[in-house]
């Protein structure tokens, strides 16, 4: 009987293969990044969501303050509406985050999602160039590329889903093109300064620090070109892996660290405001909302660590998908 016992305990072992061993391993590191990005991803969602309730409120009370007296009045009212506009395709965009995040921890298609959400980003970025247009009182270089970029960069993401490679090459050139002119509009114009002039660095469009965001809309295209080129080969998946965390990952540390800055520049004008500065004289209620504006900003820094922790995992994943080829 115990000849027996220890005969089928041998066969047990030996059908428990290395390679099996691995896979199981892969499918628990798997398993753990989906759920990492869910809540990297839904953070950052509600993040995006709170954060544009004070700056729509702030926006909207702005506007009912300025006089319909000239045409430089008419075109400060138009370039706040506008910037509310993009503050709700803003907030949307964060509800989209949310819904994708679920999407992809549940394994199904997000192709749909993506390219909805850069259709979404351009709106709302070419929202922002036109508002910022009108409440330069003039068409500057920079807010002219925030305008033209992003519809170049919609171009891209429609041509990406075509199943020929000339089309998709294309679609990356307009891309790279459309990212290149886009990180030079952002790096080079501060929107919310157009509203808030209160001398603090505010973020970038996509609520991260403008130097590293600029980086990401450059790299972004590339991601999405590789993955539509080499994403679906089982030997080529891990090189498109590679490009898509490399973007999450600068976008992590970006959302991190511009979040964290904005919000302590934020809590210093707070503290001084009974004495000095430019929220002296704030009503109570607006002066709530900037105090909400920074507590929100909170969730961003979570989703931007969480974001960096799912980046590092995914290279780990990523490098054991390369060990299994």
């Amino acid at each position: 009987m115990d000849n027996v016992k220890q005969v089928v305990l041998q066969e047990k072992e030996q059908a428990t293969s290395p390679a099996q061993t691995e896979k199981t391993q892969a499918d628990r590191v798997e398993l753990f990044l989906r759920k990492i990005v869910l809540a990297a991803l839904t953070m950052l969602g509600i993040g995006y969501i709170l954060v544009n309730v004070p700056i729509a409120f702030l926006i909207g009370n702005s506007v009912l303050s300025i006089p319909i007296n000239s045409q430089a009045s008419i075109s400060a009212i138009s370039g706040r509406i506008l910037f509310l506009i993009a503050s709700i395709i803003s907030a949307l965009l964060g509800g989209l985050f949310i819904f994708g995040a679920v999407s992809f921890y549940e394994r199904r298609q997000t192709k749909g999602i993506v390219f909805l959400g850069v259709l979404m980003g351009s709106f709302y970025l070419i929202c922002l160039g036109v508002g910022a247009s009108l409440l330069l009182s003039e068409t500057s270089l920079t807010s002219l590329l925030l305008t033209v970029a992003p519809i170049l960069v919609a171009v891209s993401a429609a041509t990406c889903t075509s199943l020929y490679t000339r089309v998709r090459l294309a679609g990356f050139v307009f891309g790279v093109v459309g990212g290149v002119l886009l990180a030079y509009a952002i790096f080079n114009l501060s929107t919310l300064s157009l509203v808030f002039a209160w001398g603090i660095p505010f973020t970038g469009p996509f609520m991260s620090l403008t130097v590293l965001e600029s980086v990401v809309v450059v790299l972004a295209p590339g991601a999405a070109f590789a993955y539509s080129l080499f994403g679906h080969g089982i030997e080529e998946r891990p090189l498109a892996h590679v490009f898509v965390v490399l973007v999450g990952l600068i976008y992590g540390v970006a959302a991190l660290i511009g979040s964290l800055v904005l919000s302590m520049s934020f809590w210093n004008l707070i503290w001084k405001s009974p004495w000095v500065g430019p929220l002296h004289g704030l009503s109570e209620w607006a002066l709530s909302m900037v105090v909400f504006w920074s507590a929100s900003l909170v969730l961003v820094d979570v989703g931007g660590v969480l974001l960096v922790v799912a980046a590092c995992l995914g290279f780990f994943y990523v490098a054991q998908e390369f060990a299994q080829l």
